[in-house]
């Protein structure tokens, strides 16, 4: 099965596909599924589980603290501004698993980091070793390396905000049933994708600002 990782809808406030679209659209480049990981919110996911003829994980990428912590395969959506070992444990308290996205990221201050990572290390179940949007690809790398180093599932997405970009980054992974036998077969995966236009981060950046200023 062909996966991309890290999709994300119009019900976060900097992406621009519907729901509605991501059911609609025919899923691109031999894709077999998504997992929705909307900015603190599982609310896109449900729907887009609800209505779609392929397989979806819902997913929240969860704003704590000192950075941004994937939750996949959520029943309730996860707060945000908790430290990152309360959004892991609030994870953990779903049966959910720990996927942490572009973490080493020099360029996004939403990264974890290396310091903080390392704190929690033991705790997480998966690196995104391959984020599309990712300007600095040494910094995939070097995530790949990290999660290598400590043993930890390597996983991969798109980073999708707007509908050109789904499937840009995806995982290759026998069938499953559960977060378990994902997280197994994630392990002996493998990782695709190649890297987007920086131009989409103009469109997220227009997109979080027309937002932000039709609400006041």
């Amino acid at each position: 099965m062909r996966l991309d990782l890290h999709v994300h809808t119009n019900r976060s406030p900097d992406a621009v596909i519907s729901p509605a679209e991501i059911v609609r659209r025919p899923l691109p480049g031999g894709l077999d599924g998504l997992a929705i990981t909307d900015h603190n919110t599982i609310q896109g996911a449900l729907e887009v589980k609800a209505a779609a003829p392929f397989l979806v994980i819902v997913g929240e990428e969860i704003a704590s603290t000192e950075g941004e912590i994937i939750g996949l395969f959520l029943r309730e959506a996860i707060p945000k501004g908790l430290s990152p070992e309360e959004t892991i444990a609030a994870i953990r308290e779903q049966q959910g698993l720990v996927y942490v996205p572009h973490p080493l990221d020099r360029l996004r201050r939403e990264a974890l980091g290396r310091r903080t990572l390392e704190r929690v290390i033991g705790q997480v179940d998966a690196l995104e070793v391959f984020n599309a949007r990712n300007l600095v690809q040494q910094d995939n790398e070097l995530a790949d390396h990290l999660a290598l180093t400590y043993g930890l599932a390597r996983g991969a997405g798109s980073d999708a905000h707007c509908a050109y970009e789904i499937g840009r980054g995806y995982v290759v992974v026998e069938p499953f049933d559960g977060p378990a036998s994902f997280l197994e077969a994630l392990r002996r995966g493998q990782i695709g994708g190649a890297a987007t236009t920086p131009l989409v981060h103009i469109l997220t950046t227009l997109t979080r600002l027309y937002r932000r200023l039709s609400t006041k």
